[in-house]
């Protein structure tokens, strides 16, 4: 080890002790990563999830998906503002919700029929991950863009951007 000055080889011991109680003592506040592939998979399980509750505009499942402090950017007015409190994000939501159901001709669910293109995954820590895709409906080409991370109750949105283009004819 090299020759240390007498008060480092006094203390020495004392440090490793000390390392040793500590670590024995205190939890390890660390978790075991999931395998990239497995965290990918349970990151597409969440978005499934969240499709499902959203094309049969089910509110509790919906909401469920989210993070408590979750932010919105709608793709359209009169949502133009970034949504950030519970308050806004419960009103603007079920006022979508309304939307959806009253423009759908549905009387049951499923009120919609998302179906991503393009998906991709990336996770960005073992904790979160980015998810984007696209929605074709017509001439419109919605863009999504869905940041998930994953806490005690598994992996939860905690912000959507979304927008919406008019596509050219061919």
């Amino acid at each position: 080890m090299g020759v240390l000055p007498v008060r480092t080889r006094a203390v020495f011991p004392i440090v490793l002790a000390l390392m040793a109680v500590v670590s024995a003592v205190v939890p390890s506040t660390a978790k075991a990563a999931a395998p990239p592939g497995q965290a990918t998979a349970e990151v597409q399980n969440a978005l499934n999830v969240f499709l499902t509750a959203f094309d049969n505009l089910d509110w509790p499942a919906f909401r469920d998906c989210f993070a408590p402090d979750a932010t919105v950017f709608h793709p359209a007015s009169p949502n133009i503002k970034r949504i950030d409190s519970p308050q806004d994000f419960e009103r603007t939501w079920l006022d979508v919700f309304a939307r959806i159901k009253k423009t759908s001709g549905r009387d049951s669910p499923p009120y919609m029929n998302l179906s991503p293109r393009d998906l991709k995954i990336e996770l960005l820590s073992e904790d979160v991950a980015l998810v984007t895709f696209h929605l074709v409906d017509g001439t419109i080409l919605s863009r999504r863009t869905i940041i998930l991370k994953r806490g005690n109750g598994g992996w939860r949105v905690v912000h959507i951007h979304a927008s919406n283009l008019a596509m050219r004819a061919p």
